[in-house]
C-alpha cells in the first residue's frame, strides 16, 4: 500500500506540520513508505486508487481439509503461486486451526478470493474441488464489504475496537512452501492445542498475495526492504521451523505483523546503506525518539 502514497501531511516530533512527497521533503517520503511509524503522524494523504477489476463483486470461499490432505493442498498452492506470480485477481491463504465441530483434529482452512463473480472464479474453484475438501462455504458480496465479511476487521468490528485486539503475531517472509516443514508445523500445532486446550483459538496462517506490482518497484526507492518475499506466515514456534526449512534464506519479518522481538535488520532490511539511511532520518526528524510505540528504529 505504501507504494501508492503520493503525498502526506505529517506532524513531526517538534510539532511542525509539513508536506511529504517526491518533491517536498523527499528523504522523509522515502522513509515514510516502509518505516513511517518512526517519523511522524500522518493527518492527511493523497493516494493512488485504481478501477476495481471485473466489476464490483468479490467471491470468497472456504475449503476445509484434513491433515492427511496437507501435502496435496500445498502442492496445489505451490502451483498456483508459481514463484510469486499468483494471478492478480486471486488471493489465497491457508489457516491451520482447531474446528472441533468439523473435525476432532486440527484442520487446514483454505480461503480463496476472486475479485470478480462466482462464474469468473470457476476455473480456479474446480481445481480446489478436485482435491476433495470435507466442508465448503462460499459467498459473493460487494468489494467494499470485504474487510467486514472476511476478517471482521471493519469499523465497528471487534478487531478494530479500542483495547479488544489480542492477536499476537510472529511473522516470517518466505519464497516458497516446504512440504516437510509444513508437516512439522502441523504436528507442532496439533501437539500444542492437545496439550494446552486453552490455546485452541491459536492459529498458523500461510498468506500469499499477487506480488507482481510489489516486485515492479525499485527496492531502493522506499524504506520497505522485503520485496522478494512471496509468502507470509506467522506463529512463534512455527517461525523457527519455517526458517529451518527455508535455509539459507535470512529471516524477514513484515513490520505490520511484527511481535517486537525481531532485530532491526529483520524488520527493515540487511543492507547497510538502508539501515544507515534510516538512522540519518531518525536523527534528523526525531532525534529524541518521540515516535517509538510500534517496532521502533532505536539504533541511531
Amino acid at each position: 500500500m505504501a507504494d501508492n502514497l503520493v503525498e502526506m501531511d505529517v506532524v513531526t516530533a517538534d510539532g511542525s506540520e509539513i508536506t511529504v512527497s517526491e518533491a517536498s521533503n523527499p528523504d522523509l517520503y522515502w522513509g515514510m513508505r516502509g518505516a513511517g511509524q518512526n517519523f511522524g503522524i500522518v493527518t492527511k494523504f493523497i493516494y493512488k486508487i485504481f478501477d476495481y477489476p471485473n466489476g464490483q463483486d468479490i467471491f470468497h470461499a472456504t475449503y476445509h481439509f484434513t491433515e492427511d490432505q496437507l501435502e496435496i493442498l500445498f502442492e496445489h498452492l505451490y502451483r498456483l503461486l508459481d514463484n510469486g506470480t499468483l494471478p492478480k485477481d486471486v488471493n489465497a491463504y491457508v489457516v491451520l486451526r482447531s474446528k472441533p465441530l468439523i473435525s476432532p483434529r486440527a484442520i487446514l482452512v483454505y480461503h480463496f478470493y476472486y475479485f470478480g463473480t462466482r462464474e469468473q472464479a470457476f476455473p480456479y474453484v474446480q481445481s480446489i474441488l478436485d482435491l476433495g475438501p470435507i466442508f465448503i462455504s462460499n459467498a459473493s458480496f460487494p468489494y467494499k464489504h470485504v474487510s467486514h465479511r472476511s476478517f471482521q476487521a471493519s469499523v465497528g468490528d471487534p478487531t478494530c475496537a479500542a483495547g479488544l485486539s489480542t492477536k499476537t503475531r510472529f511473522p516470517v517472509g518466505l519464497k516458497t512452501y516446504n512440504a516437510s516443514t509444513n508437516r512439522k508445523i502441523y504436528s507442532l500445532f496439533e501437539d500444542m492445542i492437545t496439550t494446552v486446550p486453552a490455546l485452541a483459538t491459536s492459529f498458523v496462517q500461510f498468506e500469499a498475495f499477487p506480488m507482481q506490482a510489489v516486485k515492479a518497484v525499485d527496492p531502493a526507492s522506499t524504506a520497505y526492504a522485503h520485496r522478494e518475499d512471496d509468502i507470509l506466515v506467522y506463529g512463534r514456534k512455527a517461525r523457527e521451523l519455517f526458517l529451518e526449512g527455508a535455509r539459507p534464506m535470512r529471516f524477514h519479518a513484515y513490520s505490520n505483523y511484527a511481535n517486537g522481538d525481531e532485530t532491526l535488520e529483520q524488520l527493515y532490511g540487511y543492507e547497510s546503506w538502508r539501515l544507515e539511511k534510516l538512522r540519518q532520518l531518525k536523527r534528523k526528524w526525531d532525534p529524541n525518539g518521540s515516535f517509538r510505540f510500534f517496532n521502533p528504529f532505536t539504533d541511531y
